[in-house]
């Protein structure tokens, strides 16, 4: 009996130490850092002393380009004037904090390979396309904010501030100047050196530097795409003029001091044009629409069917000044020889029969006076057998 209650005590105790065990690993255990071991074999002739500098590289950390672009219309001046700011949005998951660290990000992109993919032939076969599913295209909700206050919480405010003492005289101020990087440029890539020393954590925080600035004189012109929004966008088109090329990224565009939205910008080598939108301008007003449509059933002689379409797009300047305004538009493309597509002598000839490489896509730019408006005609002619369906298809992005 003796044994057996020894036995039972010594159960119990087991059992609280896996209960205190099970407990202790339901808790979320400590973040241990990563570390690595380093063996270095030194071998010298008599006692001396020195330092061992150490550089790795490490996975976790990187940066992606950001942008401010501030336009200046020149409403005033009738210069415009256009500031590009260049940030670099540095983050950093590595399991240590940067702490005082001197920082330099580099244009170097190491995650796009180190050489040209190997090219494999490529077969032509008949195939069926399966056709897109329909975009529904949401409007996004619109709200109002209201601001009430309360009169008697107003004559107590107004009434506090007459009995307080006055100010002393504000002390001069200047404006504050944000220190930006310094780059070497190189023949293939660009480097930018953060001022001074940071501090970077590692819980993958999001922190932004300046990196470079410049005032560039654009060349402000107005597009618009009618048959996809009669909105006229005013563009701001420039040279990239710097020794290091502007990295895609998303851009925060300003004009006149009021923000007007978030853009992208595209990758632009060093002497390439860029350009970027800076919001509708409701002074050029754009209508299109279709004068004629009509559709020809194949009749007992013909196997045939034909389909002609024409738009008449109008553009009018309300402004006081002259406006050059690119209008594009489209008609429809096929690589298929038994389907026949035909501009019609109606069209009014574009200024670009071939817009940005692709095909079907053209342009009209006129420089238009104040008041002035003008009418495009753009018709078509389609034709295909009567015993096959036909269906638009958009290609994908970036395709030609």
């Amino acid at each position: 009996n003796e044994d057996i209650r020894l036995a039972e005590v010594e159960i119990a105790a087991i059992d609280e130490e896996i209960k205190a065990l099970e407990f202790a690993r339901q808790r979320v255990a400590p973040r241990v850092l990563p570390t690595r071991e380093v063996t270095v074999a030194l071998e010298a002739g008599e006692a001396l002393k020195g330092k061992v500098r150490l550089t790795y590289r490490i996975a976790g950390a990187g940066w992606r380009p950001l942008y401010d672009a501030r336009l200046d219309t020149g409403q005033v001046t009738k210069k415009p004037t256009l500031e590009l700011v260049r940030r670099a949005a540095v983050t950093q998951r590595t399991g240590e904090d940067w702490t005082d660290v001197a920082l330099a990000v580099s244009t170097t992109r190491a995650n796009r390979g180190t050489a040209a993919p190997d090219m494999q032939p490529v077969k032509l076969d008949f195939y069926e396309a399966a056709l897109a599913r329909p975009q529904v295209t949401r409007a996004a909700p619109s709200a109002a904010d209201t601001l009430a206050e309360d009169d008697g919480t107003l004559a107590k405010e107004k009434r506090r501030k007459d009995d307080a003492p006055a100010a002393p005289p504000p002390l001069p101020q200047r404006q504050a100047e944000e220190a930006q990087a310094t780059v070497e440029g190189g023949a293939y890539q660009a480097s930018f050196q953060i001022p001074g020393r940071v501090n970077i954590p590692m819980d993958g925080a999001q922190k932004s530097f300046r990196i470079a600035s410049r005032n560039i004189a654009p060349t402000l012109s107005v597009k618009t795409s009618p048959s996809l929004d009669e909105t006229a966008y005013l563009q701001a088109s420039f040279v990239n003029d710097e020794d290091a090329p502007l990295l895609a990224g998303d851009v925060a565009i300003h004009r006149d001091g009021a923000f007007a939205g978030l853009g992208h910008f595209a990758l632009t080598a060093p002497g390439d044009s860029a350009e970027l939108g800076f919001g509708a301008d409701d002074r050029v007003k754009v209508t299109r629409v279709p004068i004629r449509r009509k559709e020809n059933e194949p009749g007992w002689f013909g196997n045939t069917k034909t389909e002609t379409r024409d738009f008449k797009t109008t553009i009018k300047n309300l402004h006081d000044f002259p406006v050059r305004i690119a209008v594009i538009d489209q008609i429809p493309i096929t690589e298929n020889t038994a389907i026949v597509i035909e501009q019609l002598p109606g069209t009014t000839p574009p200024t670009e029969k071939i817009v940005a490489d692709k095909r079907g896509v053209m342009g009209w730019t006129y420089d238009y006076a104040p008041g002035e408006q003008k009418d495009l005609r753009l018709a078509y002619r389609m034709k295909w057998p009567a015993d096959r369906s036909v269906v638009f298809q958009a290609l994908p992005q970036g395709a030609k």
